[in-house]
């Protein structure tokens, strides 16, 4: 393995990729294989060389993450996803077993706004929406334990060319909103591996190979995709708009419909399994 390179170019030869050039210590490199993954995330290096256009499945955000600790009298037995709404603020809450989770969403372009007003600002207004947390929101007291993450869920049309194949946030941008990206990527790059590795070790790897990665990964990308999509337009956006008061769905308050998200985060849409 070789870290802290910086890929540069696609080696490409008649139509076919045949590896990267990258610059690292010494100047330029080479490194040819006959499959390059791209594994690089929501703003892969290797997507853009490649030409590859996505298309946005939803409206931008922005989601603070952070951790508040468990305390004793915690109710251990729901450990789905909670969301909380009040005067355009929205607080997701996901209950770990030994640690809360919680995702504070806010318009798109309002993270630095938030921050000049002050951390003591954030804490107020978690506090007015889970009051339950007060007693330790002396535990989020600085920006750094709070990791800010740009919302804009997207997917590639196609996730492959001859002789390279993109992964993960790579291929497909997923938003927090019921599926966390890391545990897709996971998905994808064990079935790359069960699809993949005969055809890789008989020397015979043919583009068909690589679209069947994309078909049997597409399916569950699109379905939760979907579910974000309906999340962010129909939930999310609401709760944010401070010109009219959010009710809550009702159907958002049944347990089976609450605890659907942290098992699909969990899990993903079904269980993928490394083949013997």
């Amino acid at each position: 393995m070789s870290q802290s390179k910086n890929v540069q170019e696609l080696i490409e030869e008649n139509g076919v990729i045949r590896g990267v050039r990258y610059r690292g210590h010494g100047g330029w490199h080479e490194v040819r294989s006959p499959l390059t993954v791209g594994a690089d995330g929501r703003f892969s290096r290797l997507r853009q060389l490649a030409g590859f256009e996505p298309i946005k499945t939803s409206s931008p955000m922005d989601v603070l993450w952070f951790r508040l600790p468990q305390l004793p009298e915690d109710n251990q037995k729901d450990v789905g996803l909670e969301g909380r709404a009040s005067n355009g603020h929205l607080l997701a809450i996901i209950n770990r077993l030994d640690y809360w989770q919680v995702g504070y969403v806010i318009p798109k372009g309002g993270y630095q706004k938030l921050r000049e007003a002050g951390i003591e600002v954030l804490q107020k207004s978690i506090a007015e929406l889970a009051p339950e947390f007060s007693s330790r929101l002396h535990h989020l007291h600085d920006w750094s334990q709070i990791s800010f993450l740009s919302v804009e869920s997207s997917r590639l049309p196609r996730w492959y060319r001859p002789g390279l194949l993109l992964i993960g946030d790579a291929a497909h941008v997923m938003s927090p909103v019921g599926g966390v990206g890391i545990n897709y990527a996971i998905q994808d790059a064990v079935v790359a591996a069960n699809v993949l590795s005969t055809p890789l070790k008989s020397h015979a790897l043919h583009l068909w190979d690589l679209a069947e990665v994309q078909r049997q990964r597409e399916l569950p990308t699109r379905i939760i995709q979907a579910f974000q999509s309906f999340m962010q337009e129909q939930i999310i956006k609401g709760a944010l708009d401070t010109t009219r008061k959010f009710t809550t769905p009702a159907f958002l308050r049944l347990p089976i419909v609450r605890n659907l998200p942290a098992q699909i985060i969990a899990f993903g849409v079904w269980p993928v399994h490394v083949s013997h």
